[in-house]
């Protein structure tokens, strides 16, 4: 008889620092930016209306919604990542028109 051996694979083991699961400096980056961008949308509001309420919710919407988008899941798949791979299946897909014919000519 041969002995059997199981593989052990650890689960929880990161590859890659990690602030929170899922949401790493790759993560944080494209955050900053959409901060910055908010920001910067948040200022000209400012001016307009001369409110800060609706200033400083332009920027913490935008902030906490780039979070939620970018965290990736449980299969390393963010939202940003789906809504693509979504895009690249309805770009793929063909549609091919069918004519019924008859099968012997009859």
């Amino acid at each position: 008889m041969e002995p059997t051996t199981n593989l052990y694979i650890p689960v929880n083991i990161r590859i890659r620092f990690e602030f929170f699961d899922g949401y790493g400096i790759a993560e944080l980056v494209p955050t900053i930016i959409a901060a910055l961008i908010s920001g910067f949308i948040a200022l000209i509001a400012h001016i307009l209306t001369g409110g800060t309420v609706l200033s400083v919710l332009i920027v913490l919407v935008t902030i906490a919604g780039s979070i939620m988008v970018f965290t990736k899941g449980e299969n390393n798949q963010s939202m940003t990542d789906q809504i693509g791979h979504i895009v690249r299946f309805m770009r793929e897909q063909r549609v091919y028109k069918y004519f019924y014919t008859d099968e012997w000519g009859l």
